[in-house]
């Protein structure tokens, strides 16, 4: 192959597999949900790589009762005149003494039926991302701040769009060029532009080859 080959990655393409890696990194570094365990479940069906392995839970520990805070809800009585009044405290004693037969947790079983938990080696092995992904975007986030004067409040939010930006490959020599398509506004292009200036200067070896990183925004060239 020619040294300076030259390889154009289908717009099509990339944008799915850097749409499927920023919501992967994305649930992976959020907080976990009411049915945390299920978080491992959705990461395979983005990436489509099975194999995690999970074990039974224990289905008769004790979880809070969702329906022990919707009993609770219904305890509050606005005042009102009169007859009103009194059948607004009926109805607040009765919802109080609904809230009180209540039980504040159940087995697992009855909240969250068929419950699995992931090998402890494995949910290690998941946070252990997630914590890179959060950790990564935040430093990302501190590199792009003084190129964006709203940084402080928008710079994660300009990070996920331009994880999801569309763009080209080309290796030239011994360089791996990865220029992105320009964001929604000029103000961001730029910014990325000098993120991407400061991401090359750090001369990063593609993974397994002897290819070095070089970044850019089309049309926004930084000296």
């Amino acid at each position: 192959m020619h040294p300076h080959c030259m390889t154009r990655s289908r717009r099509d393409s990339h944008g799915r597999r850097t749409r499927v890696a920023t919501r992967v990194a994305t649930r992976l570094s959020s907080p976990p949900s009411a049915a945390g365990h299920q978080r491992v479940a959705d990461v395979e069906e983005l990436v489509g790589v099975p194999g995690f392995l999970d074990q039974p839970d224990d289905l008769d520990r004790l979880v809070p009762n969702p329906a022990k805070a919707h009993s609770h809800g219904q305890t509050t009585v606005e005042a009102a005149p009169s007859d009103a009044l009194t059948a607004a405290n009926a109805a607040l004693d009765a919802a109080q003494a609904a809230s009180r037969a209540t039980p504040s947790h159940l087995p697992l079983s009855a909240v969250w039926r068929g419950s699995r938990l992931l090998e402890t080696e494995r949910k290690l092995l998941t946070h252990a991302i997630g914590m890179c992904a959060y950790n990564t975007e935040a430093a990302l986030a501190r590199l792009l701040r003084p190129h964006y004067p709203r940084g402080e409040d928008e710079g994660r939010a300009l990070l996920r769009e331009a994880f999801t930006l569309p763009g080209d490959l080309q290796i030239i020599g011994t360089t791996l060029h990865v220029r992105l398509d320009p964001a929604s506004a000029p103000r961001r292009s730029r910014a990325l532009a000098a993120l991407a200036a400061e991401l090359t200067a750090t001369a990063t070896r593609y993974p397994g080859t002897d290819l070095t990183i070089a970044y850019s925004v089309k049309g926004h060239n930084v000296a």
